[in-house]
């Protein structure tokens, strides 16, 4: 979401310059609030993708950032590939708050692969389940502690 937000607000003062974005996951952009609500009400996969494909980024998908040398503007991925750049955005992205319960039986969706290998779990009959974004794992950490 925050590689498409921003790609997004550059090509607004900038239409000509080129973009690429780095990142860890193996996915272009996505919206990440279906992949815990809209999903589990049966939506299709397909609905959570973000529309890049105006906005002329160059993806390096499944990559990470490994060493910046702002001299001589560049930024080396973990696969060695070096790329310049003349203006640099550095996001660097975030992990789900775990909570101090529950184990593997909670499953965080942070990433798309979280979201698709669970397939299998929606729509299952029996189930006890909750959705709960950030400012209830917060209530439920205070509540368990």
């Amino acid at each position: 979401m925050t590689a498409h937000a921003a790609a997004g607000g550059i090509r607004k003062v900038d239409q000509a310059g080129s973009i690429g974005v780095i990142g860890a996951e193996a996915h272009p952009p996505y919206d990440r609030p279906p992949l815990s609500k809209g999903l589990w009400k049966d939506k299709p996969f397909d609905s959570v993708w973000r529309k890049s494909d105006d906005l002329a980024v160059t993806f390096h998908l499944g990559r990470k950032a490994q060493r910046l040398d702002a001299r001589k503007k560049t930024v080396t991925d973990d696969e060695g590939a070096t790329h310049t750049y003349d203006k640099l955005l550095l996001a660097t992205g975030a992990s789900p708050k775990r909570l101090p319960f529950g184990g593997d039986d909670i499953i965080y969706y942070r990433p798309w692969t979280t979201t698709s290998g669970c397939a299998s779990c929606r729509g299952t009959t029996g189930d006890s389940r909750s959705s709960a974004g950030d400012s209830s794992a917060r209530r439920w950490r205070r509540r368990w502690r």
